[in-house]
């Protein structure tokens, strides 16, 4: 018997579709590479926008600068970068690849990561500016001011809480908040700044808060993540410093803490520059300054997008003691 083996070539259809699927295959890659590619160029300028703001800072500090713009006399970004690296605040010049741009931006102080140039100053309308001493409490609530929980009680000259939480509506996506607060004598309680924060229907928060707090590790400012009106882990802590072994004035570094010194029952101007770093991943930045002077920043994603400023609180958080808040302005 005898047995015929019979040898098949490939056809021009294989042949086609192997080609197609090998397409298929080299388009995907290139595909998953340059968006790999794309989130590593993200970070990465990221980063540098936070060496910036880091290096400014220490810049602004280190050479005592006190004009209302840290770089006055600087025109360009070039220069102003040039001056941060020929003093040594930077290791490198920063070299970013168009249409991305490191801008300065005079109005917030802080550097932004941006798609084009643009030098121009963009001046935000003040929408918030609420006086106690002449604005009333029930207008407040009027121009949509929620009450959540606790009580806080108008004086004529402030809005005095010693439990409670006030949230005011700030329809802007970057944005300055000025709180002028005082808390009472004693050896616990505390105040917060709301920013970024969103209410659900039942009045619940969700975003952040700043919080003056006497009796966490002897006085201390933190940032803490809420979650449906419930705090969250601190996120970061700023030492409050005192010189004089903990009993002269507020220093930023080489001091000592102490929650009875008189710094944390005076009246100060508790200043929130929260600035825009990357639109597409929604990163931003707070810088916060006491009196006018830069105490810190924080990095952190924003859970308030673009198209959901109308849905943007601020506001106030008391505990413990009571806290005299004698004005607010948002712009």
């Amino acid at each position: 018997m005898n047995i015929y083996l019979t040898k098949r070539g490939v056809s021009l259809v294989e042949l086609l579709a192997v080609i197609v699927i090998l397409g298929v295959l080299a388009t995907i890659s290139v595909v998953m590479i340059g968006k790999l590619i794309a989130r590593m160029e993200v970070k990465a300028n990221e980063q540098i926008i936070l060496s910036l703001n880091d290096a400014t800072g220490y810049y602004s500090l280190q050479e005592g600068i006190l004009s209302s713009d840290i770089f006055d006399g600087y025109d360009t970004n070039g220069a102003r970068i040039t001056q941060l690296f020929d003093l040594g605040y930077l290791s490198s010049l920063p070299q970013p690849k168009p249409p991305i741009s490191f801008n300065w931006d005079i109005d917030t102080q802080t550097w932004i990561l941006t798609e084009t140039v643009d030098p121009g100053i963009i001046s935000l309308p003040t929408t918030i500016n609420y006086v106690f001493s002449e604005t009333r409490l029930i207008d407040v609530i009027e121009n949509g001011g929620v009450i959540v929980d606790g009580s806080f009680a108008d004086t004529g000259t402030s809005v005095d809480s010693s439990y409670g939480t006030l949230f005011i509506k700030n329809p802007l996506q970057t944005y300055t908040i000025i709180v002028q607060a005082k808390l009472s004598a004693g050896t616990v309680g505390g105040y917060g700044v709301f920013y970024e924060t969103k209410l659900d229907d039942a009045n619940k928060d969700t975003g952040f808060v700043v919080q003056f707090d006497r009796s966490y590790s002897n006085g201390e400012i933190i940032i803490r993540p809420r979650t449906d009106g419930k705090e969250g882990s601190v996120l970061f802590r700023f030492a409050v410093l005192f010189d004089n072994n903990g009993d002269g004035d507020w220093v930023i570094s080489g001091g000592v803490k102490n929650s009875q010194n008189s710094w944390w029952t005076s009246t100060h101007d508790i200043k929130l520059v929260v600035s825009l770093i990357n639109e597409s991943t929604n990163q931003k930045m707070i810088q916060v300054y006491i009196d006018d002077v830069f105490a810190f920043q924080y990095q952190f994603e924003s859970i308030i997008l673009p198209n959901q400023t109308d849905q943007n609180y601020t506001g106030f958080r008391s505990w413990g003691k009571t806290t005299s808040y004698y004005g607010i302005v948002i712009e």
